[in-house]
């Protein structure tokens, strides 16, 4: 006769009792591991070799650069390591910040906090910060938008344009802000209006650019440390985010840290 089981049930109670339930934790970590292998793959390039040369030609270069984002940090966290090595290696570039980010918090003068902020991490990216004012939340298609970005053409007649992936954004910048962005740089590009300026769409899904931005990793980091009105939790968790943000690609290319864009034209 086999020997009796032990009563199972009896050792997950008195795991919940000294832990909580253990089922919907299990359940919440299998999900975000899914969720994160499901974003890997998707987030692939097709050709990484040639999307990892693709980024050595964008970044050494020397452009009149446009970088857009719809609040103050986009940038940073996506493109950050692509700026600062576009202006060190002599590209003038202009961050865009079209809102002041004022519906993050309920807490008093957030916008003007983080208008400071992206000054601060402007000149850790050597840039030139535009600090517009269109409403935080409510960036649409339309007029509004079109006359920011008309103004923004004017006056950085820019040879290269930064702006959110309109077709298939990473699960970090599901955001109608940052969709709006993409659709109306998108427009832009397939308009009489277009004088062959390079589009990068960044927080891509299916990339066909990457580049290295080992060699700046830091500040990068430092850069998205500015915004710290905006950060959760404590400071030293901000460096293994930013870096696992950054480390999408690491195995598939001899890149330790990557950014990753799909060049439009």
């Amino acid at each position: 006769m086999l020997p009796p089981k032990s009563d199972e049930r009896g050792a997950v109670s008195a795991v919940e009792r000294r832990s909580g339930p253990v089922l919907p934790w299990l359940i919440a970590g299998s999900a975000v591991a899914t969720a994160w292998v499901v974003w890997r793959r998707m987030q692939q390039p097709y050709y990484p070799s040639v999307a990892l040369q693709a980024g050595l030609e964008m970044v050494g270069r020397r452009w009149r650069v446009l970088a857009i984002g719809p609040h103050p940090g986009d940038l940073e966290l996506f493109a950050g390591g692509t700026l600062r090595l576009l202006s060190q290696n002599g590209s003038a570039v202009t961050l865009a910040v079209l809102s002041r980010g004022e519906q993050a918090t309920n807490r008093a003068n957030i916008g003007e906090i983080r208008a400071r902020e992206a000054e601060q991490a402007a000149t850790i990216l050597r840039a030139e910060l535009v600090q517009l004012d269109l409403p935080d939340g409510g960036i649409r298609p339309g007029p509004e938008l079109e006359r920011a970005l008309d103004e923004l053409w004017a006056r950085t007649r820019p040879e290269l344009v930064l702006a959110f992936d309109p077709k298939g954004p990473t699960p970090l910048a599901q955001n109608p802000d940052h969709l709006a962005l993409g659709a109306a740089v998108l427009a832009r590009a397939r308009s009489s209006v277009w004088r062959g300026e390079r589009i990068y769409f960044y927080a891509a899904r299916q990339p066909n650019v990457l580049v290295d931005i080992t060699e700046v990793m830091q500040e990068k980091i430092s850069a998205v440390k500015a915004h710290r009105s905006r950060l959760v939790g404590p400071d030293w968790a901000v460096n293994p985010f930013v870096r696992g943000v950054s480390r999408l690609h690491a195995g598939r290319v001899p890149a330790l840290y990557t950014e990753a864009f799909y060049r439009l034209v």
